[in-house]
């Protein structure tokens, strides 16, 4: 038996024609805070008036809005089992880590410790045999 037959045997077998596949393992984790991210993002939308905000304010009030549309991409992508999906996920945590930056350099906190795990799950989308048999099409 050869070495490639062996690892062959030891790959774990991912059931992905399941329509529940896209939120099986770990991937219900970041479904959710995906779900969650656009929950906020409609919040922030619908409470705030964009007449009283300085400039600072008012751009993160427009990158908001800008996000309800890629997050229900996001969605969409999620939903369809698009290949995209691992890269659009990838730039979704980035966002997340830039948006926290600012916060981390003038006040010395990163907002409930939001950037270790977006790294983590950019190497998730990036490493997981299961997200790449599951966003095939």
């Amino acid at each position: 038996m050869s070495l490639e037959e062996k690892n062959a045997e030891n790959q774990p077998e991912f059931r992905t024609d399941s329509s529940y596949a896209i939120v099986a393992g770990w991937l219900i984790l970041p479904a959710i805070m995906m779900i969650l991210n656009i929950v906020a993002a409609v919040y922030i939308v619908i409470a705030v008036n964009p007449a009283y905000l300085d400039t600072y304010d008012l751009i993160i009030y427009i990158t908001n809005i800008i996000l309800i549309f890629f997050y229900f991409f996001i969605i969409y992508s999620w939903i369809k089992r698009k290949r995209i999906l691992p890269k659009l996920m990838i730039t979704a945590y980035t966002i997340n880590i830039l948006s926290h930056l600012p916060v981390l350099f003038m006040e010395g906190e990163t907002g409930g410790g939001s950037i270790l795990p977006s790294v983590l799950w950019i190497l998730y989308f990036i490493r997981s045999r299961r997200v790449k048999a599951t966003f095939t099409n």
